[in-house]
């Protein structure tokens, strides 16, 4: 009998959509990260293997068993998957580039970016110690609106243009940076990364992780931008030097930040947490009902059509 393993858990959803072709699924029945050995041994025994970005699937685990027709990845990146290796065995690799999770991804930067800018949290921890001693014209916290203002948006694939799709309503002036000219509706301009950092009173990065984008964000492009500015970052963490982000936070380089991935993730940045100027959250750019359903939902289909012999929609390495 065919059978996929899954490294990740997956919702009711998606397991239905495998049991439907009669395809055997063992999966990972956890919300942990199994360990690389596990995987090895799961994978002789499988004809697909479905990870997530939070699964590694180095060269090691594709040897395991070099006949697999698939490895459907749960996310829209797939740096966590040896491509070459599955390249050298014929090995489709997909991923779930779905209109939920881009628009899930571009709802979280827009908030981490109102959230910073108008100084929720310290707000919100004025009001629970009852420390509000009631409306001031001088009283404020100091937030700044971000209407009128400059976002420069480094990474104008789908997420980046859902971005600035979303901060058109704030009438804010849209620059962005990629490698290439984009057909867009959007009334936005492409410049070059030193004009996005002297320009942008907000920057969000949702650019790529890979070998050139690591620390694509250091000391030298925080000593560019404005001392007001604010700095989101959604893409991914390795795309962010946070030792140079840290200084530069502490040295009033750029005002605040926000970050929803981190660079030893899962391992949050413990001086960065204690800075009252920063947000911090776990991951959770595309983490609601609706994209991870549908993104887990899609990696299977892509999984079971690699297995039934149907086209894939979602192949990365053709």
């Amino acid at each position: 009998m065919t059978k996929i393993y899954s490294a990740v858990k997956l919702p009711e959803s998606a397991i239905k959509i495998i049991a439907n072709q009669n395809i055997e699924l063992d999966m990972h029945n956890e919300l942990t990260t199994p360990k690389t050995a596990e995987m090895i041994e799961k994978v002789k025994n499988a004809d697909g293997l479905i990870t997530g970005v939070n699964v590694q699937a180095p060269a090691e685990v594709i040897k395991a068993n070099p006949d697999m027709k698939v490895i459907a990845n749960v996310g829209s990146g797939f740096n966590n998957i040896d491509v070459d290796e599955a390249n050298k065995h014929n090995i489709a690799v997909t991923n779930t580039p779905v209109h939920e999770s881009v628009a899930s991804t571009a709802e979280l930067a827009i908030t981490l970016m109102l959230a910073l800018s108008r100084r929720v949290l310290p707000g919100h921890e004025m009001a629970v110690k009852n420390e509000f001693n009631g409306w001031q014209v001088m009283g404020y916290l100091g937030g700044n609106q971000v209407v009128d203002k400059t976002l420069a948006i480094v990474g104008f694939g789908q997420i980046g243009q859902f971005i600035g799709k979303l901060a058109q309503a704030f009438n804010m002036k849209l620059l962005y940076v990629d490698l290439e000219e984009k057909d867009t509706d959007l009334n936005a301009k492409k410049v070059s990364m030193d004009e996005a950092l002297k320009e942008a009173d907000y920057l969000i990065t949702q650019v790529n992780y890979n070998e050139t984008s690591h620390h694509l964000f250091g000391k030298k492009e925080f000593e560019q931008m404005k001392e007001s500015a604010y700095f989101i970052n959604t893409a991914r963490g390795g795309v962010v030097d946070e030792a140079a982000l840290l200084d530069a936070l502490k040295n009033k380089q750029i005002q605040a930040a926000a970050l929803d991935v981190h660079e030893e993730e899962p391992h949050i940045n413990e001086a960065l947490a204690k800075l009252d100027n920063v947000i911090l959250t776990p991951h959770i750019g595309n983490d609601t009902y609706e994209a991870r359903n549908k993104m887990a939902e899609v990696a299977a289909d892509q999984a079971v059509k690699a297995l039934t012999g149907s086209a894939l929609d979602y192949q990365v390495n053709e």
